[in-house]
């Protein structure tokens, strides 16, 4: 079945999607705001404009007949957080499905539910929304996909290889089970209000990662600007692969440092899709 096929079946179950670049892994619209326009990085789709990343997820059929229409081998993702959380397997770096493997024998088997193995030989397991947020790497090779995130989806295609369905999208979603859910939840503090959950640690790693980046390509020679976007954009392109930084929020920030030392949009189009594309395909292995 087609990515079109597949989008339209996963709206009639009310899984939100959006299209994704043809063998990648990044959001096929440009952004609605070019640069230097103030709502760039601020707008999360009310201004009614498509180009707005996992925030233009939607099920509404005649929207995903359009966006098939204009680019019909473009890749499929879910926004998920919404109807799907997923837990990601990753087999780069570390080994998810060791990982796995031993919280299962001591804690017993996952329901059974969707399920997707990725290009790469990982794993998605699909779940009942927790209004849990992402995180990443909360145990070796495992990520939690919840709001704020989003999951390619069969028969989407990297690198020439395909994202498979293991048990159907058919099959019921059911909650993740009491042991996962407290392996992904932040840890609060006594000190911490109720309310305030503290950030992973991989999460502040990410934040000043993203800082550091967007600091290197402020300081770039003018022989080196384009050399050190695609540097930035590949290093963050590993995170956002890990789970940890949000691929929108990525190429906003660097689009606008990278504009801010007089690169073309031209320019930092295409070298912060290349960058980013070849970061994503090799994950990074984040700090415990």
């Amino acid at each position: 079945m087609s990515a079109y096929r597949k989008a339209l079946d996963a709206s009639g179950r009310g899984w939100p999607g959006f299209l994704i670049a043809p063998g990648g892994k990044t959001p096929a619209i440009a952004s609605a705001h070019p640069l230097g326009d103030p709502l760039r990085g601020v707008c999360r789709g009310e201004c009614g404009k498509d180009g707005h990343g996992l925030y233009d997820a939607t099920t509404d059929l005649d929207r995903i007949r359009e966006w098939f229409a204009s680019m019909p081998k473009a890749n499929w993702a879910y926004r998920t957080g919404c109807a799907v959380d997923v837990l990601d397997v990753d087999v780069k770096g570390e080994d998810g499905l060791s990982t796995l493997a031993g919280l299962l024998d001591r804690h017993g088997c996952l329901p059974a539910g969707p399920s997707v193995s990725t290009p790469s030989g990982g794993l998605h397991y699909y779940f009942a929304p927790t209004g849990l947020g992402n995180a990443a790497g909360f145990a070796p090779g495992l990520d939690w996909r919840g709001a704020g995130g989003y999951v390619l989806a069969p028969p989407s295609k990297v690198d020439g290889r395909l994202y498979e369905w293991g048990m159907e999208p058919s099959t019921p979603l059911h909650p993740p089970p009491e042991w996962l859910v407290a392996l992904v939840k932040p840890v609060r503090t006594p000190s911490q209000p109720q309310g305030g959950a503290i950030r992973r640690s991989s999460s502040a790693y990410a934040r000043r990662a993203l800082e550091t980046e967007v600091g290197r390509l402020a300081m770039a020679t003018v022989g080196d600007r384009n050399h050190q976007l695609n540097r930035s954009a590949f290093a963050l392109g590993q995170l956002v692969a890990a789970g940890a930084l949000d691929a929108r929020e990525v190429v906003e920030a660097l689009a606008v440092a990278a504009e801010r030392i007089g690169l073309t949009a031209a320019e930092i189009e295409k070298t912060i899709s290349s960058g980013l594309n070849r970061g994503m395909s090799q994950p990074r292995r984040l700090p415990a």
